[in-house]
């Protein structure tokens, strides 16, 4: 039933992500080119990814009367479709950061003080990119362990989840306020808020059936934050005007 539920919420999002991508399309893409890029790979690699869990990880066989020669083994698959799903993640996260780090930037009027932002966001970034490396250590053999991927995921959402409550300070105290920026960046902050919060959630819960638990509070933050993400790119009604020459009440 539970695994029913997250096939479900999983088609949801795979949905809402879609209507985010081509509201993006139709609306405002040269402002939120970096956003588009993300959508895109999101919604992308999420399509492939669940094709392949379908056809090796999930059901742990091939395809019908397939051959070694033509598709790898079971084992071999599941193996490989792990350290694809985690570099995957790792790319979609750091993906966020950029997101956040380019609205910080933008949020800020032009001056002085936005080029010395830029120039500490650029820092934080990269260190951002080489803290992992360090705190964790990873052994390369040829890939580092999921826990590494775990670890760094849930840093880059802690990170963004952070420097969006920076973004969501200087939207609110700006006098031209942005409001669809505004309403971009908090879809944005439930999405990167719930992935931290759903990587802290795995370490505590143990193995079983509860384990589902933070996977159904990922995807139903993820798909709280698009839907917010269709709020804010859906085109404004038009109001129509009354014909010339119309009779109107008193």
């Amino acid at each position: 039933m539970i695994a029913l539920l997250i096939d479900l919420l999983g088609f949801v999002a795979s949905g809402v992500l879609f209507v985010v991508l081509v509201l993006l399309v139709r609306g405002p893409i040269r402002r939120f080119k970096l956003l588009f890029a993300y959508v895109t790979w999101e919604f992308l690699a999420s399509l492939a990814l669940t094709i392949a869990d379908k056809l090796y990880n999930g059901s742990g066989t091939l395809t019908p009367n397939s051959s070694a020669s033509q598709h790898p083994q079971p084992g071999q698959a599941t193996f490989i479709y792990s350290h694809i799903y985690w570099t995957n993640d790792v790319l979609v996260d750091l993906l966020r950061f950029l997101v956040v780090i380019s609205f910080t930037y933008r949020a800020v009027a032009n001056g002085p003080i936005r080029v010395a932002l830029g120039r500490l966001l650029a820092g934080l970034l990269l260190v951002v990119i080489g803290l992992p490396f360090v705190l964790y250590h990873p052994r390369f053999t040829p890939w580092p362990q999921n826990t590494w991927f775990n670890s760094t995921s849930q840093l880059l959402n802690f990170g963004a989840a952070i420097m969006n409550l920076v973004l969501w300070g200087t939207l609110i105290a700006s006098k031209q306020r942005d409001r669809q920026l505004l309403t971009v960046s908090t879809g944005l902050g439930v999405v990167v808020t719930g992935a931290a919060i759903s990587y802290g959630l795995a370490y505590f819960i143990p193995l079983g059936a509860f384990r589902t638990v933070y996977q159904l509070f990922l995807m139903l933050t993820q798909i709280a934050g698009w839907l917010i993400w269709c709020r804010a790119f859906w085109p404004p009604k038009v109001m129509q005007s009354a014909p010339s020459g119309a009779l109107t009440s008193p």
